[in-house]
Formats: C-alpha cells, structure tokens, sequence
C-alpha cells in the first residue's frame, strides 16, 4: 500500500495503477523482497509498469539492491512468511514432499548421517513452509524472478546524478560502471563466483553505509572523489532509513531516499522528484525543494519538522546539527584552516 500511495503521490501513476507518467524515468532504488509479504505483488506491477513506460518514451530502472542478491545466494534471514505464502499452487504440497525426499537422500549419502525419525521430519516441516520450494526456483539463478532482476543494473547515471543502491567505498572507484554492473549480474546469474564477490562486500555498491554512516568531515574528500570518478554532481543512494524522510548530507551532493516505507520501519512514505534540473522531497503532500548548499540544510529540516512535530529520530537530527560534537568542530575548524573548500 506505501508504495502504491507513494507512486501516486508522484503522479506516475494512476488509480489503477497504470503508468501516467509519459516520459519520466522512475528510479526503484532496490530492496523489493524481504520484511513484508508483497513482494510478489510489487514486482509484478513493476514488471507492468517497465513495459508501460517504455510505450510512452518513460523508462523505470529498478536496481539491484542488497536483499535481491541475498534471496538470490539464499541468505533467508530476513523473507516475511507472506512472501512464500504468495508462492503456494495447488502442487506445493507435492513440491515440498519432493523436496524432502532430496534432503533426506543427500543426508543419508553423509559419511555420519544424522538421525532420520519422526521428530528430524516434524522439525523440517515446520522449518520449510509450503511455497518455500517455488520462491527458492524463481528467485535462484534459472528461476523467472532471477532472470528479471539480473536484466538491472546495481548503478546508473541519469544526467548528472547517480543512483545506486548503498553507496561506493573508496576501493570501487577503480571500476568502470560497466564493470560494477557486469560483475554483479554475473553473480546474480551464477556465472561467476570469484572469491569475493562484489555483492557481498561492504564497499561495495549495495552494501557501502558511509555516505550515509560516516562524518561529514571525515568522508568529505571521499564524496569528491566520488562525483569526479564517474562525472556527476550527486549521488543518490537507498539503504538506510535512519531518519524516515529524503535526507540530503555534503552540502546535497548526497541525498538518501530510502525512509523506511514498509511497515517494519514506520510507514515513512515520501520519494525524490527532479524537475528541470532542480530536487525536490515529496513529503506528506508537500514538494520541498532538496538544500544544494550548507547553509541550506537545517532550513530544510526545519521545514519537514513541522510536517512531523512528533518524529524523534528527525528532532535528534536537527539538534545534532544546530550542536555538533567538539570534535567534529574541531576537525572541520582544521579543514577551514588547512584551506579545502567544502
């Protein structure tokens, strides 16, 4: 429901949920699966959505993020039991059964099997639900949501933005978009397994928390070698919903527009919207113009807290903004002395 709501709000779509946005390209900055039991509907109606635009010179990217990959390499930790329930046929009986029976003769093959009684078998049962054997075929590499999401890209360039799912630590900024891309589908395919994948590594593009996480200060030079790597002005990135609104950092050279829009993380529905060149934050009904400069960014805050008086996490940020620890004054005073323009 937030992203059906979210997606009108920002007129691409209407009360039918087909696609009015012409010719606007619509970023899904990943993280579709896991902590809510609709994934299978929201991926269907982007798939719709893909083919709508495109008929209307749109376009809708939907990038790779962390939880794809993990449903592709079966890291399950965090799959609500509404998205296998969304799986079940008629055969999924069958299909389980079938299932157990290869487990068990697999066990069995073991020099030191274990015990394969009543008890093991009630426990696997109880472990394994029905339409977990039709989301682990469609989402492994073969399977028909594996084969929709390896057509994406983890990171791409729209003007002078780029979006990508986390971020890119300092190591990634030897590879080439194409490379990063190519890599990461490669993976997802189960083409390529080197020893460390880039889908798993915390540097890397759906994994890297540090232009969300990190000092201002100290990740500063960071940002800049960021921007000038792949020639943009701004990176726009998912994957930390710490204050459930479209936070800009740097000066608005980084702008995190995951707010936590499932239930687990609040309900914080809002979306970014680029209009002629400018930014904007489409919260609670209002278009708020994104900060593009220091001075900019408590305004902006302030502005949202006014829409969301009771928001803790967004009155703690503003506070620590308005008083920043000494040591952060600290550092940025020698940055100001050493002469670097921020």
């Amino acid at each position: 429901d937030s992203y059906i709501s979210v997606l009108r709000e920002a007129g691409v779509i209407n009360r039918r949920g087909n696609w009015i946005g012409d010719d606007t390209h619509l970023v899904q900055v990943g993280d579709v699966p896991d902590r809510g039991p609709d994934t299978l509907k929201i991926i269907e109606h982007l798939q719709k959505l893909e083919t709508q635009a495109k008929r209307n010179d749109g376009m809708v990217h939907v990038l790779i993020g962390n939880h794809e990959y993990m449903n592709v390499v079966s890291d399950l930790r965090y799959v609500h039991p509404g998205e296998y329930k969304a799986m079940t046929s008629r055969n999924s009986s069958r299909f389980r059964d079938a299932y157990y029976q290869q487990v068990v003769a697999s066990l069995l093959n073991l020099e030191e099997p274990p015990v394969i009684d009543d008890a093991f078998k009630d426990k696997w049962y109880e472990d394994i639900p029905l339409g977990y054997v039709e989301h682990r075929l469609t989402w492994q590499p073969g399977g028909d949501i594996n084969n929709w999401v390896s057509t994406h890209n983890s990171v791409i360039r729209i003007n002078d933005m780029l979006f990508m799912h986390a971020g890119l630590g300092p190591i990634m900024l030897t590879m080439s978009l194409d490379d990063l891309n190519n890599q990461i589908r490669a993976e997802m395919l189960g083409a390529l397994q080197p020893e460390n994948n880039l889908g798993d590594n915390e540097d890397g593009p759906l994994w890297y928390r540090g232009l969300a996480m990190n000092s201002e200060t100290t990740e500063f030079s960071h940002v800049e070698a960021l921007l000038s790597t792949y020639g943009v002005k701004h990176v726009i990135v998912g994957h930390t919903p710490e204050l459930g609104v479209i936070t800009p950092r740097f000066g608005g050279k980084v702008i995190i527009t995951d707010t936590g829009m499932s239930a687990y993380y609040g309900t914080h529905k809002a979306s970014m919207l680029v209009e002629n060149g400018e930014a904007f934050a489409l919260q609670d009904g209002e278009k708020i113009a994104l900060p593009i400069t220091d001075d900019e960014i408590i305004p902006y805050f302030q502005t949202l807290v006014e829409l969301k008086p009771d928001h803790q996490p967004l009155l703690n940020h503003i506070q620590k903004l308005l008083n920043p620890e000494p040591i952060q004054k600290e550092l940025e005073s020698a940055v100001e002395d050493n002469g670097i323009n921020q």
